[in-house]
């Protein structure tokens, strides 16, 4: 066990689905520590014993909640592939090593539409090497790179967290109630943290979001300047941030064609007819 607190509290994804928003509008209330960084990995990567190091990723360790952002938590094998080699998806034992330092953990999951959170993350992947020439089969994108589905494939991630989880240990989340209202997403997470959502704003400043995925070379070199960040911030009028920031450090993401999305539609059907069921949201 650590010998400082580590996280009680986790948003496991999806990826793609506003996981960075959410976290950034908890950071800001008196009785939350997120993790820096906001996807620190820990308990799905080949280190584990270091529970010190984990501790560290948590700046307050007496704040009540302690938030651990990690999207690769929903990144799981699903159980009925478990035993099938070369089957996509992590095996480390997620839902048990976060049971094991947190049995009363309180799990947050933001579930998107699985397609458009696909697109998303295709278009996320292609950052750095840019836009492909022409259209792009999504169909064809899923058979490519089965991670794509497996992200987007949520009762399957939720079956596994069941098997070490109770049910009211879970808040899901609608991304387009999210995007669409985000006061009334940002309460529903409060209460479920047991806090007041009273007071707190709905609106982020984009250097107060970890953007370092999104960033090109110079972006990356500059995020990494604390202090420059700091002092820039307190003298530059936030507009005229936003407007530097998106000429000169943002690695968009490309521009990307879909075609075969109806055919891409069917990699889901059968998850998604299991959500309300799992979750109460139909997604």
């Amino acid at each position: 066990m650590p010998s400082s607190p580590v996280a009680n509290t986790f948003l496991i994804g999806a990826q793609k689905a506003g996981t960075t928003y959410l976290a950034a509008m908890l950071d800001r209330h008196a009785s939350v520590c997120v993790s820096h960084p906001k996807e620190p990995h820990f308990l799905s990567g080949d280190h584990v014993d270091d529970m010190d190091a984990y501790a560290r990723c948590f700046c307050d360790p007496d704040a009540p909640i302690r938030v651990d952002a990690s999207t690769t938590y929903s990144f799981l094998r699903p159980a009925r592939d478990l035993d099938r080699e070369g089957a996509p998806g992590l095996l480390a034992p997620v839902p048990r090593r976060i049971a094991e330092i947190a049995p009363e953990a309180k799990l947050i999951y933001i579930l998107r539409d699985p397609v458009a959170r696909a697109k998303s993350a295709y278009r996320h992947n292609r950052r750095r090497i840019g836009a492909p020439e022409g259209p792009v089969s999504l169909a064809g994108a899923l058979r490519e790179d089965p991670m794509l589905v497996l992200a987007g494939r949520y009762a399957d991630q939720i079956d596994r967290y069941l098997e070490v989880f109770a049910p009211d240990q879970f808040l899901f989340l609608d991304f387009a109630e999210l995007t669409r209202d985000p006061a009334t997403a940002l309460d529903k997470t409060c209460t479920f943290l047991g806090l007041s959502s009273e007071g707190m704003s709905t609106e982020i400043d984009e250097g107060d979001r970890n953007l370092a995925h999104e960033l090109n070379p110079a972006g990356r070199r500059f995020h990494k300047m604390a202090g420059l960040r700091s002092a820039l911030r307190r003298i530059v009028p936030s507009d005229l941030r936003r407007s530097l920031k998106a000429r000169f450090l943002v690695q968009p993401a490309p521009e990307v064609t879909f075609t075969d999305v109806e055919e891409a539609e069917s990699f889901f059907v059968d998850d998604r007819a299991r959500l309300p069921g799992l979750t109460g949201l139909s997604i």
